[in-house]
C-alpha cells in the first residue's frame, strides 16, 4: 500500500458522504467487499488546522477492520484508507489513497433465503428462477439447503446480504428498453447475474407488426448500462 494521498474528484467526495452505516462497498477495486459498521462526522475547530472537516467510514471484512476517512480541506478533498486490524501482518501501519468506492445495491425486489438459518439473504439465481425454482446466486449452499424466495421487504432488516451476492451478482436496472426503429417501449426490470457488466447487447424483436425491427440494441444506449 503506498501512503500517499491525492485531491478526490467530487463524484467520489459525494458517494463517501452519501454511505451510511449497514452499506457493503468495494474500495479500489480490491478484492474484499467491505461492510460498514459505524459512520463518524466531526467538524474541525482548530485555527491552526488547514482540515476543515472529516467523515470516518469503520469497515470490515472478516478479521480486518479499516477505517476510510475523508478529510475536507475546504477548497479539496482527500479519502484515504487505514489499517486498524488486520490478520495479514504485511497490512500492519499501512495507509492508501482511495480512489475509487462503489456501493453495492442491496434493494431488489426479491431475494433467496434459507428455510433453516435466518440470517443471510441471496440474490436468486437467474436460471433456477426461470424455473420457479430458489437457489442463491453465488451458489452457496448444499443439498441439504433449502431454500425460498421472498420479497426483500420481508426480510430486511432481519437478514443481512450476501456479500458474494452483492458483489458477483449485482444488478443492473433496465428503466426503459425502446426499439430503436419505432421507439416503443418494451420493457423495464432489472437485469442480475454472474457478468451482467459484460452484456454487449439485447437481442429484441419488435411486437409492432407495423415496425418489425428485429435485431441487437447496443447495451450502452440503454438506460442502466451507461
Amino acid at each position: 500500500m503506498a501512503t500517499t494521498t491525492d485531491s478526490c474528484d467530487p463524484e467520489l467526495v459525494a458517494t463517501i458522504q452519501d454511505v451510511t452505516e449497514g452499506d457493503i462497498l468495494v474500495v479500489n477495486d480490491d478484492h474484499r467487499t467491505w461492510e460498514v459498521t459505524d459512520v463518524v462526522e466531526r467538524p474541525i475547530d482548530d485555527p491552526t488546522d488547514d482540515r476543515q472537516h472529516k467523515i470516518v467510514l469503520r469497515l470490515t471484512s472478516g478479521q480486518s477492520v479499516f477505517g476510510l476517512e475523508l478529510t475536507d480541506y475546504g477548497d479539496c478533498h482527500e479519502a484515504t484508507l487505514h489499517v486498524l486490524e488486520t490478520s495479514d501482518w504485511t497490512e500492519g501501519n499501512h495507509t492508501e489513497a482511495v480512489h475509487s468506492v462503489e456501493v453495492l445495491t442491496q434493494q431488489v425486489p426479491w431475494v433467496v433465503v434459507s428455510r433453516t438459518e435466518g440470517q443471510v439473504y441471496h440474490f436468486p439465481d437467474p436460471e433456477a428462477a426461470a424455473y420457479g425454482e430458489a437457489a442463491p446466486a453465488c451458489g452457496a449452499g448444499n443439498g441439504d439447503s433449502e431454500f425460498r424466495i421472498a420479497r426483500i421487504t420481508a426480510v430486511v432488516p432481519m437478514y443481512g446480504g450476501c456479500k458474494e451476492c452483492l458483489r458477483e451478482a449485482r444488478p443492473v436496472t433496465l428503466e426503459t428498453v425502446r426499439c430503436p426503429s419505432c421507439e416503443r417501449p418494451l420493457c423495464t426490470g432489472i437485469l442480475r447475474g454472474g457478468g451482467v457488466d459484460a452484456v454487449e447487447g439485447l437481442a429484441i424483436t419488435c411486437p409492432d407488426q407495423t415496425c418489425g425491427f428485429e435485431g441487437v440494441v447496443d447495451a450502452s444506449l440503454v438506460s442502466g448500462f451507461a
